[in-house]
């Protein structure tokens, strides 16, 4: 396929439209899932927590190794391609309720997530390339604040599905209708405007060495993304709080509404932040993993105090903030840091930073669970204000060089 730079163009092009679309359709199945899985493993199959933390360490962890791959593929062939392959993959997620046999039921959850895995890295660069450069955050935000309102849908599908008492496992078998309408949108994406790194092509010193200045701050974007991991435990954790101690119904109904509250200011936060013109680098540990470390501290003491739900779920919201800014800055960070013809491989090593430290972080969740409900939640504090402080420092250190995107 020929690759040309248009000069200007509208930022919510037919392709953009596809894209952000497909991801809400994604989420709005997927992501129902997400909130109900953690309900089943433990209140239905009467599993300890340690094991749904198992399922899901094995899910992000495995999932770097796809995202690695995935990232490779969509620079070798043709991204669109490489996004529906494994779009395509992600409904075995829906067919997890249907067993009652932990294992079975696991792994079909984890080859889902490892679908989603691979599929994201491309899928993020084929927007880049389909955005102009300086409207990327906003692009970014956008598909954000649609990827996640798909999931606040989801979620609150859920809530409804559950108060008619339809069984959780005929609710999540219902996740792969939208999730087949997502791929099915992939397919018309056209790419008459594509928008490509000027830089390049170019030889000139100033080039280079703006390149050297931003591969540094990449690394430490990455290695930030890798603390900010460890602190970035699966929503089932706190879907289960909030349902502990209730009776069935009401408890399901709890835990699924925190993880919609997450999720609506998530996606609102995501498109308001896009489309400010911030600093990326600066928005991303400040407005980024600074509120997702003071809320994971919030929601600790709330459980340690017993705290009203009120508080609770506004700390969820906090929580949510944080994510919907890391979102929307950590791809558009990574998309000026990283030449175009090896932008799918960028995104696939920001998705492998973050898997990486989920791995552990749900692993180290589930453990510190048996002990109490409070400690997880200080130590997910710890991890991501050590990610801020990475971040940060890197942003003071390039704060005088004109080559940095701040």
């Amino acid at each position: 396929m020929p690759e040309q730079k248009l000069q200007k163009t509208k930022w919510l092009s037919r392709d953009v439209l596809l894209i952000c679309f497909s991801a809400f359709f994604a989420d709005l199945g997927y992501q129902g899932v997400t909130a109900l899985f953690p309900l089943f493993v433990v209140l239905e199959l009467h599993e300890p927590i340690y094991m749904y933390g198992i399922i899901t360490a094995i899910s992000f962890g495995a999932g770097s190794l796809f995202a690695y791959f995935g990232g490779k593929a969509g620079d070798k062939y043709d991204k669109k391609y490489v996004a529906i392959l494994g779009n395509i993959l992600i409904p075995l997620m829906a067919f997890s309720g249907l067993t009652h046999i932990l294992w079975l039921s696991g792994g079909l959850f984890i080859l889902g997530w490892w679908a989603r895995y691979f599929r994201t890295p491309a899928r993020r660069a084929l927007l880049v390339n389909v955005s102009p450069h300086e409207m990327r955050a906003k692009v970014f935000g956008f598909l954000h604040a649609l990827d996640i309102g798909g999931g606040m849908l989801s979620a609150f599908f859920a809530i409804l599905f559950i108060w008619l008492h339809i069984p959780i496992g005929t609710i999540i078998l219902y996740a792969a209708v939208p999730l087949v309408v997502s791929s099915l949108l992939l397919f018309f994406i056209e790419r008459k405007m594509v928008y490509l790194d000027e830089s390049i092509a170019l030889e000139k010193p100033e080039v280079t060495k703006a390149f050297a200045v931003n591969r540094g701050i990449f690394i430490a974007m990455l290695v930030a993304a890798t603390f900010y991991g460890f602190s970035f435990y699966n929503l089932g954790f706190p879907i289960l709080t909030a349902a502990g101690g209730q009776a069935v119904t009401t408890g399901y109904t709890l835990g699924v509404l925190a993880y919609a509250i997450y999720l609506g200011v998530s996606a609102v936060s995501g498109y308001v932040l896009g489309s400010l013109r911030v600093s990326p680098l600066r928005s991303l540990w400040l407005l980024g993993y600074l509120p997702s470390a003071l809320a994971s501290a919030l929601i600790g003491a709330s459980v340690m105090l017993h705290m009203n739900e009120l508080a609770f779920y506004l700390f969820i919201a906090v929580l949510g903030l944080g994510m919907g800014a890391v979102e929307t800055f950590e791809p558009t960070l990574t998309s000026v840091l990283v030449r175009s013809n090896t932008l799918s491989k960028g995104m696939g090593w920001l998705s492998v930073s973050r898997s990486i430290g989920q791995f552990l972080s749900n692993l180290i969740m589930g453990i510190l669970f048996a002990f109490s409900p409070s400690i997880p939640y200080f130590y997910a504090f710890g991890a991501a204000l050590l990610a801020t402080m990475i971040l940060g420092a890197a942003d003071l250190r390039h704060a005088r060089n004109a080559s940095v995107p701040r």
